[in-house]
């Protein structure tokens, strides 16, 4: 029974890391309604500070394992991690909900290398790549579960959302009843001398890789819900769209568009038929104008009348979509070796340019249909890349600090997250550009330009005289 549910005990810990800190996003609005006098940097905190401190505690949580009983360690990681989770839903001010997510991280910072790390101890070879593969979909499938299930509580009260943490008491049982203690691996060498810890320079290359991969990739996460309610600017009119006030309310009564309105639009380079219609908008001093499947906004601001797009999606359908992205994930992971078999060297430059085609198709989706269809394709290209570099670190690492050195990749990826939103702002600052569309093209060329590199240098790379049959 106990090796059966081995590999159940060991995927399961992977359900609570990589969006551990992004859980309760789907909440943060009404988090913000219920602490008014927060500053809105320190509700961006509930999200950003739980991964500042997962990186010291990843990399103590390496350096601990190489004399503390992995078990043990993984243990005490869960419960802190149980406590601070749903502890955060009876927070009596922000700052108390600061210091508990401060206290998740520590947590998740305890169990983030230990959860890939048990792989490495436990299988070998084909075994490993597969477990390997799972164990990003499982990552994967956690996002999916905690958007979903946070979205869902949220709508009840905010505190519930914290609610979905809880399944780490499961998983806390599931690990101290199958889990055993993985057998220390004996270093080979010289016998008599002490055993090599010192981690390759690839180990710190593919580190700075996965940070590199890990901004690009929360760029999703950080922009998505203000992308889905941003209304581009069209133009500016100072000249009324009617004749006079009552020739607004006949046409708004009726339904109907005026020649003044045609003409307006007209002299900005659009085109309306005279079969649009006209209706109010959902807020206050805002109309709707709908030609065909395209709709305009029309706002009343300090005198003037700006125009509008409409609003690809409410930004509670941010959920549903992240969600896709993390499904999708999931799946890349399942399918890892069978991928890799068919690309062989060229899988990780095939899904970089994946994650390009994602990017391209986001800066210039005009309906909700293509932002599915982008997700899908960036969440796939990155469950393709994440757990290949984790294989990677694995193969490499000696194994008395492969610990260590998946400590330094985990922390590697929330650096990553912490640093998405400043190095995004950075590139628009400086080409002074700053909209979404700019942003997602700017990633796009970006992804497309390593992809092409990868190629190049994939096409270049000498041959190893290593079995066939491995293509990670």
């Amino acid at each position: 029974m106990k090796d059966k549910m081995l590999k159940p005990a060991i995927l399961s810990v992977s359900l609570l890391t990589i969006m551990a800190s992004a859980a309760v996003a789907p909440a943060l609005g009404k988090i913000r309604l219920a602490f008014p006098e927060a500053d809105a940097t320190l509700i961006k905190l509930i999200l950003t500070l739980p991964a500042l401190m997962i990186i010291p505690f990843s990399l103590i949580s390496g350096k601990l394992v190489q004399n503390m009983k992995k078990k043990t360690l993984m243990m005490i990681g869960l419960v802190i991690y149980l406590i601070a989770g749903f502890g955060g839903g009876f927070a009596q001010n922000i700052i108390q909900l600061l210091i508990i997510r401060g206290v998740l991280g520590i947590g998740v910072g305890i169990i983030m290398p230990l959860s890939t790390t048990l792989i490495g101890d436990f299988f070998k070879g084909d075994q490993r790549k597969k477990m390997m593969g799972l164990a990003g979909s499982v990552q994967n499938l956690g996002g999916v579960i905690f958007q979903i299930g946070a979205g869902f509580l949220a709508v009840i009260s905010w505190r519930y959302a914290f609610g979905v943490y809880t399944i780490a008491l499961f998983i806390l049982i599931l690990v101290g009843l199958f889990l055993p203690e993985p057998p220390r691996e004996e270093p080979t060498g010289v016998p008599g001398q002490k055993p090599r810890n010192k981690l390759p320079i690839a180990v710190y290359v593919i580190a700075f890789l996965c940070i590199l991969n890990m901004v690009v990739f929360f760029v999703m996460p950080t922009n998505l819900a203000m992308f889905l309610e941003h209304e581009k600017k069209l133009f500016t009119s100072d000249r009324a769209l009617f004749k006079s006030k009552e020739d607004f309310q006949k046409h708004l009564k009726a339904g109907t568009i005026s020649k003044e309105t045609i003409d307006a639009f007209k002299g900005n380079g659009i085109t309306l038929s005279t079969d649009a219609t006209l209706k109010p908008g959902e807020e206050k001093f805002t109309w709707e104008i709908t030609d065909k499947r395209k709709k305009f906004v029309i706002k009343k601001e300090d005198g003037k009348l700006i125009i509008k797009t409409e609003k690809l999606a409410k930004a509670a359908m941010a959920g549903y979509i992240l969600s896709a992205m993390s499904l999708s994930a999931m799946f890349a992971g399942l399918l890892l070796v069978g991928f890799a078999r068919i690309f062989r060297k060229f899988a990780i430059p095939i899904a970089i340019l994946l994650m390009g085609l994602g990017y391209f198709l986001l800066s210039g989706a005009s309906s909700i249909w293509i932002i599915f269809v982008a997700v899908v394709v960036i969440g796939f290209g990155f469950g393709t890349i994440q757990p290949t570099i984790f294989l990677t670190v694995q193969r490499i690492a000696p194994p008395n600090a492969r610990a260590f050195a998946m400590a330094i990749v985990g922390s590697s990826i929330f650096l990553g997250q912490f640093i998405s939103p400043i190095v995004m702002k950075g590139v628009v600052t400086i080409f002074n550009q700053d909209s979404f569309q700019f942003r997602f093209l700017a990633l796009a060329f970006a992804l497309g330009g390593a992809g092409i590199l990868a190629i190049i240098i994939s096409l270049f790379k000498p041959k190893k005289k290593a079995t066939p049959k491995v293509y990670i």
